[in-house]
């Protein structure tokens, strides 16, 4: 498991990629990149949301079923799980503020089924740092929203991945982690 230093809290807050101000249905529709991104991954329960309210069908869903880690309640499971009734559903634990085996084992599944069938990737913890794993494991042209709290969407597109790599460098690794070795296998085949 990679934990995040606190040193590198305040550098994660600021958001990658393209930032769309407010929220909702009516928001994505705007997010110009989703029109040519060849594949779209969101990381976030109410970003998931509003993208499958607007129409568009990603390809991989991460979520926790809270906000900002507060509980969403009945009434949104009851919403996702009808949205969601397409998708393979499988389950990953994953610590606040950390990067856990089980998280990037279930990300590097969800992203070797791109193109194949959709994933909702259900966390038990936190959701918020798979966004990094996404941003260095999908493949170049993939586009990753997240929501940023009392802001809105960011749009990252996946590019060049030496920023991310670098800034994954910096967790504090447990001993004998696999966490690094799984992204650099999978960066070997893509």
């Amino acid at each position: 498991m990679l934990r995040m230093p606190e040193s590198l809290r305040e550098e994660l807050q600021k958001p990658y990629g393209k930032v769309y101000r407010g929220r909702g249905a009516d928001l994505v529709k705007k997010i110009e990149e989703l029109r040519k991104a060849k594949y779209v991954a969101c990381i976030g329960d109410l970003v998931s949301l509003y993208t499958l309210q607007a129409g568009y069908k990603p390809d991989i869903v991460v979520l926790d079923y809270k906000t900002e880690r507060e509980k969403l309640g009945e009434d949104f499971s009851a919403r996702m799980s009808k949205l969601l009734e397409n998708y393979e559903k499988v389950e990953a634990e994953n610590p606040q503020s950390c990067i856990s085996e089980d998280l990037v084992g279930k990300l590097i599944e969800a992203v070797k089924n791109l193109g194949r069938k959709r994933t909702a990737i259900i966390i038990k913890g936190e959701e918020d740092l798979a966004s990094l794993v996404l941003a260095a494991i999908m493949p170049a042209g993939s586009l990753i929203l997240y929501g940023i709290p009392s802001v809105g969407i960011s749009a990252y597109e996946v590019g060049e991945k030496v920023l991310i790599l670098n800034l994954l460098q910096k967790f504090e690794a447990e001993k004998n982690d696999r966490v690094m070795k799984m992204i650099e296998e999978v960066l070997k085949w893509s």
